[in-house]
């Protein structure tokens, strides 16, 4: 007994211990960085790859694979490791799809897990290409915004483009692809050929760049040789002054920055709308600053512009009156008086970028639920109602606003449609306040009165929902809605139908087959699927109901009442080319002899996508001569719970 004991002891101990290492992760053991990988070299029989030298790596493992039109894989290359930070590929063939992949190892003893595979695709230019290449001498010492390159072209008559472009701008990027980069910048005038000893000005101080050249047809606009490209070059440091430009505080139409430079001389700082300097180049930037303090130096002198918009040492700068919701540059450079009495840089173009804050549209509801009666000098039709008495008011943040009255099923509505629905048509939207109006309600009814504003950057606000119940002690609230409490009654009418091609338009025949509850029935042809669950049985039931949505007395209405059959059990309906190849649904509500509503049917048609599908006829006898015209419409639920366009609203002023 004593060794069973034991045991169990042993156990228990072995199963609590399992539990507990259960909970224990394991520990993440850190990587090496993985190598930002460029391509070096591309033509038609060869391709190269290269990438910095990556911090406690002991070496680099690389795989190529080659993709067929169909983009299925082969290895080109399998894993091999190396301890350069470049590679070449003489075999290559023209116009073919490579991937390569490297990833940095890590040393035996770093404690340290090898890196992710970096990969970079690289498709060789077809056959029939010039074989113009290019070599490329840098003169050194590079300097901190310029830099001067020998371009030898291998055929001295061939035109190219020639450009230095920083290095980052290339990762990633195949020859095709940095080709297509540099295009927008070609201009006929600035094609070139021979030997060329060119200076590239106005690049950024302590960055790599790279000089690249390829073959231009200008007149066909395409590329007439592989791409060529330098060794990496870094230009030098900047000895003028520097501003260090930092946002402070960014409101709704104000900006304060801190400008900090590293000298004692001018410097000039504003706010310029990030969209109306979209493109442009720093340089392009500082030069259309420079014109605009010109002009002004042109029209009240030097002195007073001096005095007024230059600054030095540490500052506070204030932009104020900007637009809402609006990104920004905050912009700095250094100035000084030249001889000509005109306004030049001493630095390159410093800048913060920030974004003026957006405030919140929103539109306030006060409202009181009243008896009706009291308001039949505004409209007879209130005797014997509630009404709601209510104003809307947006604030100061508020350009434009919606409201919508909905039936309780918008809740299950996504509040992205909500807003999209409300704010859809400009003819719906509001600018000013709606303030002592009156809108009828049945007693018991419950609305949700639904708002949204649109601020003047054109964000929307939060979407605002009241419920809105018409019972006498006034303002009702809450969040949660009253259950349904409808009354129903057995009445039900089956729908079937038969298509057929009527004369070159999609048609249907619907039979109608009431049971012996049902006394009249209402029906809704050519409608999209889905309503009565997106919208939900009451609203159903509501829509019915809603004698303005009669189709036999306005056009633009929802359903049929059974009295326009004329005693028949069905009807053709021809629809519009439109319903071809959709999924049409209709819809019927039974009623009893006492108009207590029934069950809600639903009837659904595929339609074929082409005519030559449809028989000429129905396959069942016509049940009546009737035929009616109409179209398939796909109706939003939220349509459907809508009362906004249905209910009268009045002003009581």
């Amino acid at each position: 007994m004593k060794k069973f004991g034991l045991f169990i002891s042993i156990a228990l101990l072995t199963a609590f211990v399992g539990c507990d290492s259960d909970d224990v992760e394991d520990p993440v053991v850190p990587a090496v960085s993985k190598p930002v990988v460029a391509v070096s070299e591309n033509t038609p029989t060869s391709f190269g790859v290269e990438w910095d030298a990556v911090d406690e790596a002991a070496g680099y493992q690389y795989v190529v694979t080659e993709s067929d039109a169909a983009g299925n894989t082969s290895e080109f290359c399998p894993e091999t490791q190396t301890d350069k930070t470049s590679l070449r590929f003489d075999d290559a063939a023209a116009g073919a799809k490579y991937t390569v992949k490297v990833k940095a190892l890590a040393a035996a003893d770093s404690q340290l897990a090898d890196s992710e595979y970096a990969e970079i695709f690289v498709e060789t230019p077809a056959e029939g290409l010039s074989s113009q290449t290019f070599a490329f001498t840098v003169d050194d010492p590079v300097g901190y915004d310029s830099a001067t390159v020998k371009v030898e072209p291998s055929i001295a008559d061939e035109t190219y483009f020639f450009a230095v472009v920083k290095s980052s701008l290339l990762l990633d990027k195949n020859s095709n692809a940095i080709i297509e980069m540099l295009k927008k910048d070609i201009e006929p005038e600035s094609l070139v050929k021979g030997e060329q000893t060119i200076e590239t000005k106005w690049l950024d101080p302590e960055t790599a760049y790279v000089a690249v050249a390829f073959g231009y047809d200008a007149d066909r606009g395409a590329s007439t040789s592989v791409l060529s490209r330098s060794e990496k070059f870094s230009t030098a440091v900047d000895p003028r002054m520097s501003i260090d430009v930092s946002v402070m505080n960014a409101g709704d139409e104000a900006i304060s920055a801190k400008c900090v430079p590293s000298g004692s001389g001018s410097y000039f700082v504003t706010a310029v709308k990030s969209a109306d300097v979209a493109g442009m180049s720093d340089r392009e930037i500082l030069d259309a600053q420079l014109a605009a303090l010109n002009a002004e130096i042109d029209k009240s002198g030097w002195d007073a512009v001096a005095a007024a918009q230059f600054r030095s040492g540490t500052s506070n700068y204030n932009a104020s009156g900007l637009s809402i919701g609006t990104e920004y540059s905050v912009v700095a450079f250094g100035v000084q008086k030249s001889a000509a009495g005109k306004a030049e840089e001493t630095t390159r173009l410093f800048k913060a970028n920030t974004k003026t804050t957006s405030p919140e549209a929103k539109v306030q509801l006060t409202y009181v639920i009243d008896d009706g009666d009291k308001y039949v000098y505004v409209d007879p039709d209130f005797a014997g109602k509630a009404v709601m008495l209510f104003d809307l008011v947006p604030n100061e943040a508020t350009a434009k606003w919606a409201v919508g009255l909905f039936y309780e099923t918008v809740l299950e509505m996504p509040e992205a449609d909500i807003i999209a629905f409300m704010l859809g048509d400009p003819a719906n939207l509001y600018t000013d306040a709606l303030t002592d109006r009156v809108v009828p309600l049945e007693w018991g009814e419950v609305l949700y009165v639904t708002t949204i504003g649109v601020n003047a950057a054109g964000v929307t606000g939060p979407l605002s929902m009241t419920r809105v119940e018409a019972v006498m002690d006034g303002n009702q609230g809450g969040d949660e809605p009253t259950p349904p409490t409808t009354e129903r009654s057995n009445a039900s009418v089956g729908l079937s139908n038969s298509l057929f091609n009527d004369e070159g338009n999609p048609a249907a025949q619907i039979t109608f087959s009431p049971n012996s509850d049902c006394a009249s029935f209402r029906f809704m042809i050519g409608y999209g699927p889905g309503l009565v669950e997106e919208a939900g049985e009451e609203a159903m039931i509501a829509a019915f109901g809603d004698e303005s949505l009669n189709m036999s007395t306005n056009p633009e209405g929802l359903w049929y009442d059974s009295s326009v059959l004329q005693g028949s059990n069905g009807a053709v309906f021809t629809f519009v080319k439109d319903a071809l190849g959709a999924t049409v649904c209709n819809y019927a509500l039974a009623y009893d002899a006492e108009g207590v509503p029934g069950k809600i049917s639903v009837d659904t048609m595929q339609f074929p996508a082409s005519l030559d599908d449809l028989p000429t006829s129905p396959s069942s006898a016509p049940t009546s001569s009737m035929m009616f015209h109409t179209r398939y419409r796909h109706l939003a639920a939220i349509e459907l719970i809508d009362r906004t366009s249905r209910l009268k609203v009045s002003n009581l002023k």
